[in-house]
């Protein structure tokens, strides 16, 4: 087992809700979002000497007393050869584990639900379920975009505990898309809106290393009007 780490982040209370879990960041991702500031686990010529899996297990073997669980981070993490023996690893320490997933990789997603290997999902979803739309955010093939329909009917089908999120972007996703996004969405449990992160060193697109984020209330706006309509079970804005 050999997945390409590039962080660890050993102890994190926000990343996993309800638990305190490590965040382990894969290098890696097929998409090409230009707002995206985890550079040095997307873009090759950014990746450093990172984490080794030993590393990984050793630390999580001398502290798993004092943690709830493990966030896979990236990155997809999903892209690692080496990702299902991973997660079962994990599991096998009595961790639960909580995925962050761009859901192009559907089979992947797939054997960790149907083997039971993740109990919480966190999925992005880039844009109204449209193909040019799509590619116009995440610079994704038609093939990772059919995925992420399928990974998110998988989803909205599973027990598993999910929310499907959406970044909202100046001059790339305004706080209105969200709701085009809600509708095709559907009938889901939880839908997150969350602002774009200004100021970070550097950007996969560093055109955006000037932008500044909407309002914070512009996003609440919206997922007011999200609410109204009733479809999705949980509306909520992370600042």
């Amino acid at each position: 087992m050999n997945p390409k780490i590039g962080s660890l982040i050993k102890t994190s209370l926000i990343d996993f809700p309800g638990r305190v879990a490590s965040v382990v960041f894969f290098q890696g991702c097929n998409f090409r979002c230009g707002y995206c500031y985890n550079v040095e686990v997307v873009l090759p010529e950014r990746f450093n000497g990172g984490k080794t899996v030993e590393e990984v297990f050793g630390f999580l073997e001398d502290r798993k007393d004092m943690l709830d669980g493990v966030v896979l981070l990236g990155g997809e993490p999903l892209l690692q050869p080496d990702i299902i023996p991973f997660v079962e690893k994990v599991k096998a320490m009595g961790l639960d584990v909580k995925l962050d997933t761009n859901g192009s990789v559907f089979p992947g997603l797939k054997t960790l639900i149907d083997r039971r290997l993740v109990d919480y999902v966190a999925m992005d979803v880039k844009a109204p379920l449209i193909y040019e739309k799509y590619y116009t955010v995440a610079k994704c093939t038609q093939e990772a975009f059919d995925q992420v329909v399928q990974s998110i009917d998988l989803l909205k089908k599973s027990q598993v505990p999910y929310e499907f999120r959406t970044t909202i972007v100046p001059a790339l996703v305004p706080p209105e898309t969200a709701l085009e996004i809600a509708h095709s969405l559907g009938p889901v449990k939880k839908y997150v809106l969350q602002g774009f992160f200004s100021g970070a060193p550097a950007y996969v697109d560093q055109r955006f290393s000037d932008m500044k984020p909407y309002p914070v209330w512009d996003l609440h706006k919206i997922a007011d009007i999200i609410r109204q309509e009733g479809v999705i079970g949980e509306v909520l804005v992370r600042e």
